[in-house]
């Protein structure tokens, strides 16, 4: 049976798949931490592709400006034979044009071979390095999803824990307020501050400036 890998490569024939160590944003999809060493060689070899790419086509095109410098050569010095066939120097010319001509011819086929192989290679690598990619990124998605979810039920239970501590908060106030005043209510103002004065001597004397500063 094919595996999954099989059925993406499969549902990815025909997919246009950016050159990802050109895309800027490939490079901020992944930390330094994150490259694996198969991420890493698979984007050297990618970058080298892509550069060999760049040469071969640069080359290419200047090796067929000088094959046409030599063909031009070449008839001019074949007219000159047809004026005087056994001058030494022109058949010298001639034969070094000929020698250059062919190996330009040969250097011209391996370049275009190598151009037509080049895209699908380059495809190869590229979509190697893109399922490595997604690997990595799936798995820190999915450890980012576990985290979250462990940090939601953490909030959840301290909203919940926080709640309850408020409720408790407001009753203690409640209950308090309530004893003082009763307290008051029985015993009186007098006795009260005779009381406050040894239990809480701190919120008495605290009291007592704001009552001078009044």
């Amino acid at each position: 049976m094919p595996g999954i890998n099989d059925e993406l490569q499969k549902a990815l024939d025909g997919k246009n798949i950016p050159l990802l160590t050109l895309d800027n944003k490939w490079h901020l999809l992944l930390s330094a931490a994150d490259k694996t060493q198969q991420i890493k060689a698979l984007e050297e070899k990618l970058n080298g592709l892509v550069k060999r790419q760049g040469k071969v086509t640069t080359e290419g095109k200047d090796i067929v400006k000088i094959k046409k410098k030599l063909m031009s050569e070449i008839l001019t010095i074949a007219d000159a034979l047809k004026r005087d066939p056994y001058n030494q120097k022109l058949l010298k010319d001639m034969e070094e044009h000929e020698r250059l001509l062919k190996e330009c011819n040969e250097k011209v086929a391996v370049y275009e071979g190598e151009k037509k192989g080049l895209p699908a290679e380059i495809d190869k690598v590229n979509r190697k390095l893109m399922m490595a990619t997604m690997e990595i990124c799936y798995r820190k998605i999915r450890d980012n999803a576990r985290e979250i979810k462990f940090l939601d039920d953490w909030i959840s239970q301290t909203r919940r824990e926080l709640k309850k501590k408020a409720v408790r908060k407001q009753e203690m106030e409640e209950t308090n307020h309530k004893t003082y005043a009763y307290m008051h209510d029985i015993f009186g103002a007098d006795v009260i501050e005779l009381f406050d004065r040894k239990y809480h001597p701190e919120e008495t004397g605290a009291k007592r400036k704001k009552d001078k500063k009044e």
